[in-house]
């Protein structure tokens, strides 16, 4: 953990409460094979909690290939959008994007200051938070969230807020996650050619995690997995602080190219199987249960195997997506120890068996999570494959909130139209990403 002594001058930038009281918000999640966009409408009431309903909700559920162009991501983008503006009617010219998991970078931070009056204000508070902010992610990276996950007072800890409390340091422990500038310019810029802006950049997983878990699960220590096509991203929670996020380079895409590689079959069908039939556990009678494969290249020619044939090419991949996720878990041994809880989500969370094999291979209770019920939403946006998206939007309801009491989220929000448009850096994007 880094740590930084001194006393900062410096406020973190403040999220501006709206002045109408309703706001429409919106939220694009540009996977490998969908592109999804939620609009909502959140009512803030002074006093009140903020109220949210999902008025608009569009996606584009063509798989990319590798080496998509940029002008395959611009269609799937604007179709989604135009699909959940027909449904809003509102026309939006800003939204809220994910990173994905595996474009992250994160590091715990220390900050030591001493107390000038003895007694901790929110002044210090926001000193010692701007403070970290500074060093909040590598040199070459831009933060994207600073959140504090822990407070001590002359050494003593266990501290949610300090204020009013009698001390002479003030230690702040602080979480930060951010992203290559390159490839926020990238994700920008392929934004813009929508005719949109980005109101704000929001790592993935930690979208994920507010939509889907628990408070209690936050509080008692829980690993959240989502599992997307390309890429599984993952957020870990503890004593209520979230403290680890990231993601490894292998999804549910994977299972589909490793079924159609070994049956000979088109990548299309492959995901139809692995949909249907698929799954990581064999049942009884499975070994004479049968699936039809056209093969490639070979017109009117199938190939047919067994359903426990495809569930042995399915059951590998997806222990090597945990076990992947299994080593980015804190290295110590003492927080290590108190994640008895995963929770996963993502399209790829609904194979059949994917909860147990995540069990045995984490050592951990699960279960599926999907997206907390938002009022207004159609049912289909309740599915684990929209929890990004639901998220999203909860992260932007609370915005002021979480601000108002001195211990929210450092934004970092990028305006497309300051970022540089260049097709090859966008070419790049696609290829790291695809």
């Amino acid at each position: 953990m880094l740590s930084v002594k001194g006393r900062g001058v410096a406020q973190l930038r403040k999220v501006k409460k709206r002045k109408k009281e309703e706001t429409i918000a919106a939220a694009l999640d540009i996977g490998a094979s969908k592109v999804a966009c939620f609009i909502a409408r959140i009512t803030q009431e002074p006093g009140f909690a903020p109220q949210t309903e999902i008025i608009g909700v569009g996606c584009h559920g063509a798989p990319l290939k590798p080496r998509s162009a940029p002008d395959d991501i611009e269609t799937g983008v604007r179709n989604a959008v135009e699909a959940a503006e027909r449904m809003a009617g509102e026309h939006i010219k800003r939204v809220l994007v994910s990173v994905p998991g595996k474009h992250l970078r994160a590091r715990l931070i220390g900050v030591d200051m001493e107390i000038a009056g003895g007694i901790v204000t929110q002044e210090d508070i926001d000193d010692s938070l701007a403070e970290g902010a500074k060093i909040a992610t590598p040199r070459d990276c831009t933060p994207l969230h600073a959140m504090p996950t822990g407070f001590r007072v002359d050494g003593e800890d266990g501290f949610i807020d300090p204020v009013g409390f009698s001390g002479a340091m003030l230690s702040t422990q602080m979480f930060a996650v951010g992203a290559k500038q390159s490839f926020l310019d990238n994700m920008a810029d392929l934004v813009e050619r929508s005719d949109l802006a980005v109101e704000e950049f929001v790592a993935a997983p930690f979208a994920a995690a507010e939509a889907v878990l628990l408070e209690d699960e936050k509080d008692l220590g829980v690993v959240l997995i989502d599992i997307g096509s390309a890429a599984t991203g993952y957020a870990v929670y503890d004593n209520g602080a979230l403290v680890a996020c990231g993601g490894v380079p292998v999804g549910g895409g994977h299972i589909t190219r490793d079924i159609a590689q070994i049956f000979g079959a088109p990548l299309a069908h492959a995901e139809r199987v692995k949909t249907l039939y698929g799954g990581a556990l064999t049942g009884a009678g499975d070994e004479h249960r049968f699936v039809d494969f056209p093969q490639l290249g070979q017109a009117g020619e199938t190939a047919r195997a067994s359903r426990a044939d495809v569930c042995e090419v399915i059951l590998p991949r997806l222990e090597e997506i945990f076990e992947l996720v299994a080593e980015q878990l804190p290295d110590d041994p003492m927080q290590r120890s108190g994640l008895r809880r995963v929770v996963m989500t993502g399209g790829g969370s609904l194979l059949v068996g994917a909860r147990e094999v995540a069990e045995r291979t984490l050592a951990m209770k699960g279960r599926l999570g999907r997206p907390a019920a938002i009022p207004g939403s159609p049912e289909v946006a309740g599915a684990p494959g929209f929890s990004v998206c639901a998220g999203l939007i909860q992260h932007y309801a609370n915005l002021d909130r979480e601000n108002e009491n001195g211990l929210g989220v450092l934004r970092q929000s990028l305006q497309a139209g300051n970022q540089s448009s260049v097709l090859g850096g966008v070419e790049a994007w696609l290829r790291a990403k695809f």
